[in-house]
């Protein structure tokens, strides 16, 4: 109930998060001429530059293979950029934190918010390479606002929790790091799960970004909804790893004036 009522609190400073993310967004393209256009240019020349690599250097037996690459890729890089931007926010904050009194969540859940607005326009472009692939807008695609509201909620609290951490213990910055490389390399983005051998398939499994991924490649490449079982476990997990990153970031934010 505690969680229930923090997570009321932090919504209260809704209009806060948002100013946040308008900032956040607009720093990142300030000094360029086209603004935030090149959050919408960038994915797409991302997708120019896979659906020709992939299509006419490096044909690999995957039918639709740009879009089967990019339907995995595009969620990752909402997860890592949220992530490598979120574990020091507090400590890149520390002026703002020691100023003024707010929920110093409404910090690192802007970033992700930031990174949640690219990931959409991501999505958009995405549509048009899909119907390029001759993969038009189906029932399944109804399930995809469900799918990245989960992920959301999962990245948020991965974030929360990494926030919190490096602020104690600034070593957890470069842990990040490693980890992001290892889990990059251990989630099927540029394979599909089929081509890992049986005997090591469970370890992928319980890679819970696995989840999403196949989730969003079923929905958007093969019009196939989700089980009632994945879409429980996918659940659980965000849930789960949204209310461990609160809880955490809740009992440690006391002590962040004094290692900012």
């Amino acid at each position: 109930m505690r969680s229930f009522a923090h997570i009321k609190s932090i919504y209260d400073y809704r209009n806060l998060i948002i100013s946040l993310t308008k900032k956040e967004i607009k720093i990142k393209y300030k000094s360029a001429v086209l603004g935030w256009l090149w959050s919408l240019l960038n994915p797409l020349l991302l997708m120019v530059v896979f659906s020709f690599v992939f299509t006419f250097i490096m044909k690999i037996q995957i039918a639709n293979y740009p879009v089967f690459l990019l339907s995995a890729l595009l969620p990752w890089f909402f997860l890592s950029f949220s992530l490598t931007a979120a574990v020091t926010s507090i400590v890149d904050n520390a002026s703002l934190i020691k100023k003024a009194y707010f929920p110093y969540e409404v910090i690192p859940l802007s970033i992700v918010a930031a990174n949640l607005f690219n990931f959409l326009i991501s999505q958009l472009l995405l549509f048009v390479f899909l119907i390029y692939y001759r993969i038009f807008p189906n029932g399944a695609w109804l399930y995809l606002p469900l799918i990245i509201l989960l992920q959301s909620v999962f990245v948020a609290g991965i974030c929360l929790a990494a926030a919190a951490l490096h602020t104690l213990y600034r070593d957890v910055k470069y842990i990040v790091e490693l980890i992001m490389l290892v889990w990059f390399y251990a989630t099927p983005i540029f394979y599909p799960l089929s081509f890992v051998p049986e005997n090591i398939r469970v370890f992928f499994y319980l890679n819970p970004l696995s989840l999403f991924i196949n989730a969003y490649r079923d929905i958007l490449l093969y019009a196939k909804v989700p089980s009632f079982f994945i879409l429980g476990c996918m659940l659980a997990i965000s849930f789960g790893f949204g209310l461990l990153g609160i809880a955490l970031f809740n009992k440690n934010k006391k002590f962040f004036a004094d290692f900012t």
